[in-house]
């Protein structure tokens, strides 16, 4: 006999013989028993998992925290770390720059045209070029400019120019 004649075999069920109920309870406890066991490893390797990852996670914060300081640290003239978000420096650097611009300059902006300012160039991403330029990943300098509400694709195209808000808001 073959094992697959044995599972198509028509067997009339009722006349077996019922399993022990001892059998069965030792059946059944091994495999509750070997399942708990089981998932407490599980859960115990994931906990070390997630420790390991929030060590991790405290490290780079504690790197990008000096990074910070070290970037704060280097001195840039035009770069004051007020902390006015960047649609407010942008209304205040408009407002200055129309009222307190000389003859001269307003001349040059004339004959410029609608070209605008480079992005590398501009006071609201100076101190972004300068995080790429430090050593700060790109990916969480333009993490941060989008917190603040900037366009973080201006830091892929240092040259475009920029004439307007909408080139500099996200």
């Amino acid at each position: 006999m073959d094992a697959s004649e044995i599972l198509i075999q028509n067997v009339d069920k009722t006349q077996l013989p019922p399993l022990h109920q001892k059998r069965i309870l030792a059946f059944v406890n091994n495999f509750l028993i070997s399942s708990c066991s089981f998932l407490n490893e599980f859960v115990v390797k994931c906990e070390t998992k997630f420790i390991e990852l929030e060590r991790k996670l405290q490290k780079v914060e504690a790197a990008l925290i000096i990074l910070e300081a070290k970037l704060a640290s280097i001195p840039d003239e035009e770069f004051k770390g007020s902390e006015i978000p960047a649609t407010e420096k942008l209304e205040n650097e408009l407002e200055s720059s129309s009222k307190e611009m000389p003859f001269e300059k307003e001349e040059e902006e004339k004959e410029q045209g609608h070209q605008g300012v480079k992005a590398c160039d501009h006071e609201l991403f100076k101190k972004y070029f300068k995080m790429v330029q430090v050593g700060v990943p790109t990916q969480a300098v333009k993490i941060k400019m989008q917190a603040e509400g900037l366009d973080p694709n201006i830091l892929d195209n240092p040259n475009t120019s920029i004439t307007s808000n909408t080139d500099i808001i996200s």
